[in-house]
């Protein structure tokens, strides 16, 4: 009986979880909006600051569907006259194993809250949103991440990217065999 716990013990503690933590890799400014460790940017149009922002990410894990997903915060503040908009049609996540091989595209799911595509944020407004992803591959495969996002102000398109590397104990797993990745700048 003390084997099968044993084998029992190793066979759990061997898979870990299936969630994983990131943290951002590009610079804070000390602020953890809602608790958290973020990348922090000010958006400037014409030398003037039009917006501040941060993003951070809650890590990957299974969703209720049992897919595996990911997750990016933002708080974008608007610091400038006029009203500005998140492109949410423009976001983009990449996804890289341990090989820092980007693997198939994640798949841009929702926004909350919930609305349009063109978030608007208005002149000294504060906006808190939260972005999922399907990813391609288990959470335990992607080592790190880079999220691509645009803000609209003034008929101007802000063109941001914010980068993740997986911030737990578990190992970086192994891409299943039928997981294409695909070589970046080789």
């Amino acid at each position: 009986m003390t084997l099968l716990r044993l084998v029992t013990f190793l066979a759990i503690t061997g898979c870990g979880p299936e969630t994983t933590s990131f943290r951002t890799t590009d610079h804070g400014d000390g602020l953890e909006p809602a608790g958290h460790s973020a990348a922090a940017y000010v958006v400037r149009s014409s030398g003037h600051s039009v917006a501040s922002v941060h993003v951070w990410s809650n890590g990957g894990f299974i969703g209720s569907s049992g897919e595996p997903m990911t997750h990016v915060g933002f708080e974008i503040q608007n610091t400038g006259a006029s009203p500005i908009e998140l492109d949410g049609d423009a976001i983009q996540l990449v996804v890289f194993d341990k090989l820092g091989a980007a693997l198939p595209p994640a798949v841009f799911t929702v926004v909350t809250p919930l609305g349009p595509a063109l978030v608007p944020i208005a002149p000294g407004a504060t906006t808190p949103l939260d972005v999922y992803f399907r990813i391609p591959t288990s959470p335990r495969v992607v080592d790190t991440m880079r999220v691509q996002w645009t803000l609209r102000h003034d008929d101007v398109r802000s063109v941001q990217t914010t980068n993740f590397v997986r911030d737990d104990d578990y190992p970086v797993a192994d891409p299943p065999s039928e997981v294409p990745t695909i070589r970046v700048g080789s």
